[in-house]
């Protein structure tokens, strides 16, 4: 545990301080050279260059009072809110917005207050400032319930690509975290035994008004925003279990094993309340309104079950995939369908949504180009770093052997790797950071033996939620060193 966080605070200094005494130290490299990415199929190739072009346009250096931010919210309203930073979080990693999210999440994090009933400002503007159009005090705004618990997980997962030790141990971070899952949770009747008998407004003013958006709308128990009488939405219920998951995590990481026993335990019982209660055996899926006469309604919200991995059940996950498929989405839901649908073995259906939502209606929303860069290089090129583990796992889920691909100087830890794949045979990694690690290196496919630099291995065989066989093996691989991996089959 000790050596994940003495990790991140070496990446830290390397990000942020003057290493030019460090011998080790890694260049730092200007934007255009940062996540290159280019493929056989073009397709795949200008949708990622569309993406990134895209996505950079709207993000800001430190001039702007707030600091290094991105736009997460609505176009031209020079703003970030909570839910779109989290989701579009990896995303900026990977395009080397390291200090673009670090400062926005500071600026979440910050301004937790007793005041506001343990919520913070739902978006922020680029002075530094909640933005207008979803607050006028502490009394009256906007704000939805899931919004602590996605900056949670969106936290954990910023940690797991930089090593940055602060999402685990600045006081900003951790007061916000534990406020989160106790103050606000008992503040909102968020708590299992409570959480469906809640009333649809909590915590107004004397004055309430119900045509004040300001006042129903403080406390808003779903990403869903237009549903009447709503007292929980599956996407909370999800949204919490990857909260408290990540609250788990993050303690065992620094050694607090009484808090990680606490947050599994939550965790789980929220996932309990979701399976037994949420899931309509006669019709093959979720609910997802509950409303304050007890009744269940359909509407949005299936997909984040399956993007926080509230459901373990793997017939019940298919099953939400189908749902899924058979409706429309608005273009906020389908920019995380790429690296959903990869993460789940989908391949084709990824796909389809990667190459096509540049074309789509409202593509200049923020979240739908960071969702395709994320898609691209987490679900095409199957990339996965944990700075827990000092590894990087790596899969190939191209649409064909003949296929090639490469991301050039992808910001993981304190540098960068590169990945290439030749089909969904062989790959090639390049590790570019001062610490030696773990290539968790995967082919879709059941073989006997994977060969690394020479050396022939025997592979651990995994599946999918689709059921697709993945083989796997893991090997060191050196600070500034290249490996190469292909598979062996008969004609090798």
């Amino acid at each position: 545990m000790k050596k994940a966080i003495l990790l991140g605070v070496t990446a830290l200094c390397m990000a942020g301080c003057s290493s030019s005494s460090k011998e080790d130290a890694i260049q730092r490299l200007p934007s255009d050279q940062v996540s290159v990415f280019t493929s056989s199929d073009k397709q795949l190739e200008n949708a990622y260059n569309w993406a990134k072009k895209m996505a950079l346009s709207y993000a800001h250096d430190h001039s702007d009072p707030v600091g290094y931010w991105y736009e997460a919210a609505l176009p031209q309203r020079e703003a970030f809110c909570m839910r779109d930073v989290s989701h579009q979080s990896v995303g900026a990693q990977i395009l080397g917005l390291t200090a673009h999210n670090k400062n926005m999440f500071t600026r979440f994090v910050e301004n937790i207050s007793e005041e506001k009933d343990w919520c913070t400002y739902w978006e922020i503007n680029r002075y530094n400032k909640p933005a207008p159009a979803d607050y006028t005090n502490d009394k009256e705004f906007w704000y939805n319930l899931n919004a602590n618990f996605d900056v949670m997980q969106a936290c954990l997962k910023m940690y797991q690509w930089t090593g940055d030790a602060g999402y685990l141990t600045d006081p900003l971070f951790t007061n916000f975290y534990e406020k989160s899952v106790n103050e606000y949770v008992h503040r909102w009747a968020l708590e299992p035994e409570k959480i469906m008998d809640r009333p649809p407004y909590m915590n107004q003013p004397e004055d309430f008004n119900p045509n004040n958006n300001f006042h129903t709308c403080r406390g808003l128990p779903s990403y869903v925003e237009n549903f009447r009488g709503l007292t929980v939405g599956v996407d909370l219920l999800a949204t919490m279990y990857a909260g408290f998951n990540a609250y788990a995590e993050m303690a065992g990481l620094t050694g607090d094993d009484v808090k990680m026993t606490k947050g599994r335990i939550q965790a789980e019982a929220y996932r309990e309340i979701l399976e037994n209660r949420w899931w309509n055996p006669d019709s093959s899926f979720y609910q997802t309104f509950w409303t304050e006469d007890q009744k269940f309604h359909r509407g949005e919200g299936v997909p984040f079950i399956l993007w926080f991995d509230a459901s373990e059940n793997p017939d019940r996950i298919r099953a939400s995939v189908k749902d899924i498929l058979s409706r429309e989405w608005n273009v906020e839901n389908m920019s995380a369908f790429p690296a959903l649908f990869y993460r789940l073995g989908y391949d084709d259906e990824a796909y389809y949504f990667l190459v096509n939502l540049p074309h789509m209606n409202r593509s200049e929303y923020p979240e739908v180009s960071y969702g395709i860069i994320e898609g691209a290089v987490c679900g095409a090129m199957g990339v996965k770093p944990l700075a827990s583990e000092s590894s990087i796992a790596t899969c190939s889920r191209l649409t064909g052997d003949s296929q090639k691909a490469e991301i050039k100087n992808l910001p993981v830890f304190d540098g960068y790797i590169t990945v290439k794949h030749g089909g969904r045979t062989r790959t090639d990694i390049e590790n570019n950071t001062s610490k030696e690690l773990t290539w968790k290196v995967a082919f879709m496919g059941d073989y006997s033996q994977i060969k690394v630099n020479g050396k022939v291995y025997a592979p651990t065989l995994l599946k999918d939620i689709r059921g697709n066989v993945i083989s796997e093996v893991c090997v060191p691989l050196p600070a500034h060193s290249e490996l190469s991996a292909e598979v062996l089959t008969n004609s090798n």
